[in-house]
């Protein structure tokens, strides 16, 4: 069995791998992107870096995360760079009883790529996700320029001599 970050979204259970995850935090404040799909919130700075924020709820259900005390933001590694998903709540750490549900699914041609495996929490079904299939390539691309093109703005302040009288 492996250890999980159990969280909800739209009311189901998902669940990100521990190693995946760096930190959770509590913040609904993010910096606004322009052109980029609606389920990206904008980006958070932590630790020196930007990274984007998905509400997952928007990016699968086409719902947006209501804001409440519960609301927190996982912050985890994603394509050799930082992603936040913005969640309604976390469950807990969690080792977790893998399924063979995803065989079914697959055989029913409804499996879809973000789909890890399905997993047993007491008695719910708990959907592990794959973050690497979470978009698709331009969506992929289009998220990774934009952080970009924010990182190298924020270079470029910093880098900017001040001067004094």
């Amino acid at each position: 069995m492996e250890q999980y970050v159990v969280f909800k979204s739209h009311d189901q259970f998902f669940a990100l791998p521990v190693l995946l995850v760096t930190r959770v935090v509590e913040t609904d404040q993010f910096i606004s992107l322009p052109d980029v799909p609606d389920f990206v919130l904008g980006v958070f700075e932590y630790q020196k870096h930007m990274i984007p924020i998905i509400d997952l709820r928007r990016k699968l259900f086409a719902e947006f995360t209501p804001t409440t005390d519960a609301t927190k933001v996982i912050l985890c590694d994603w394509q050799g760079q930082h992603l936040g998903l913005f969640i309604e709540n976390i469950v807990g750490i969690n080792y977790l009883e893998e399924t063979n549900y995803e065989e079914e699914l697959s055989q029913a041609d409804l499996k879809r790529g973000y789909i890890g495996k399905f997993l047993k929490f007491k008695d719910q079904v708990v959907i592990s996700l794959k973050l690497d299939y979470l978009f698709d390539n331009n969506q992929s691309q289009s998220l990774s320029d934009s952080v970009a093109e924010l990182e190298k703005v924020e270079e470029d302040a910093d880098d900017t001599p001040t001067t004094t009288d």
